[in-house]
C-alpha cells in the first residue's frame, strides 16, 4: 500500500448504504450502474470492492435494488422517448441487464409493442408530413437522411424503408 492510500479515510458500510439509498431515491438503478456510481463517488477514499458488493447484495435482498424493476422502467422510458428495439437492446447490453430485456418488454406494456406504429409516430413527429422534394439527387439524399434518423433511433431497416417509401407514395400524384 502506498503512502497516499494509507492516508485516505476508509469508507464505512453505512456511508455506502446511505449513498446508494440517496441514488435509489432519485430513480431506479441497475446493480451495475449503481456499482459504478458508488465507486466513482468514493474513488478518493479507501473502499474495497467486496464492501460495495456486500451493500448492493443487502439492498437487493431487501428489495430496494432490482434489476428487473430497473429494466421495466428503462423500457418504458425508452419507448416513450421514441426509441426502437435495436436501440433498447443496445442500451440494455451497455448497462449489463440484457438478460432482462424480453421480460421487461412483456411486463412494461399490457399489449405487445407495435414497432411499426412507434416508428410511424417518431417519423411523423420529426418530419410532420413534409414532402421529399427536389431533383432526383436531392430526393435520394433526403430519403437517406430520413432512413439514418430512424435507424439511429433503433428501428429495423425494413420498417424504416417501408415508412420512407410509403410517405413517398402518398406524396406522389396519382395518375387519373
Amino acid at each position: 500500500m502506498s503512502a497516499s492510500e494509507e492516508n485516505r479515510p476508509a469508507v464505512t458500510a453505512g456511508e455506502l448504504r446511505l449513498a446508494a439509498m440517496d441514488l435509489l431515491a432519485r430513480r431506479e438503478h441497475g446493480s451495475q450502474e449503481l456499482l459504478v456510481k458508488l465507486r466513482k463517488r468514493f474513488r478518493h477514499r479507501a473502499c474495497a470492492d467486496e464492501q460495495v458488493q456486500d451493500v448492493l447484495s443487502a439492498l437487493t435482498d431487501e428489495g430496494l435494488l432490482s434489476d428487473e424493476r430497473f429494466a421495466v422502467s428503462t423500457v418504458r422510458q425508452l419507448v416513450s422517448r421514441g426509441y426502437g428495439p435495436r436501440r433498447i437492446h443496445e442500451t440494455f447490453r451497455q448497462q449489463g441487464i440484457d438478460a432482462y430485456l424480453s421480460g421487461a418488454l412483456a411486463e412494461a406494456f399490457e399489449a405487445p409493442i407495435d414497432w411499426y406504429a412507434e416508428a410511424a409516430n417518431v417519423y411523423q413527429k420529426k418530419y410532420q408530413g413534409d414532402a421529399i422534394a427536389g431533383d432526383w439527387d436531392a430526393c435520394q439524399r433526403q430519403r437517406a437522411k430520413r432512413m439514418r434518423f430512424l435507424q439511429y433511433r433503433g428501428f429495423d431497416a425494413e420498417v424504416c424503408q417501408t415508412l420512407v417509401f410509403d410517405s413517398l407514395a402518398e406524396e406522389e400524384p396519382t395518375p387519373e
